[in-house]
């Protein structure tokens, strides 16, 4: 998955979640694949103000490296509004990723997705 992830993000496309990427370094072991299949997370757009979280969620289990996604409004949505979250949140300018153009339109838009 990794290799046709890298292959995806050159085309501006990303499909790969990563689940351990802070326990893996560069390389995540653990991502969720939603390139062919997925639920109906795989429509959520990217905004860099965005009024949905994606948390950790433990079933059966309390490996950090391998849980479930569970998707948290971070404020009242209203009726027909888009659902978004920050596909990068914790990626820094400067720490040498790779990037793609932003075009989320938000006041505070950083004009880059990083992975």
């Amino acid at each position: 998955a990794e290799s046709r992830g890298l292959e995806d993000n050159s085309q501006g496309l990303t499909y790969l979640f990563d689940l351990d990427r802070e326990f893996a370094g560069d390389v995540a072991d653990f991502s969720i694949d939603a390139k062919n299949y997925g639920n109906v997370s795989h429509f959520f757009n990217h905004s860099c103000s965005p009024n949905m979280a994606a948390h950790a969620v433990y079933i059966e289990h309390r490996d950090p490296r391998l849980h479930r996604l569970a998707f948290f409004t971070t404020r009242e949505v209203c009726a027909g509004e888009e659902l978004t979250f920050d596909y990068s949140p914790a990626a820094v300018v400067g720490e040498g990723l790779q990037t793609v153009t932003c075009h989320c339109g938000a006041d505070n838009c950083r004009k880059f997705m990083y992975y």
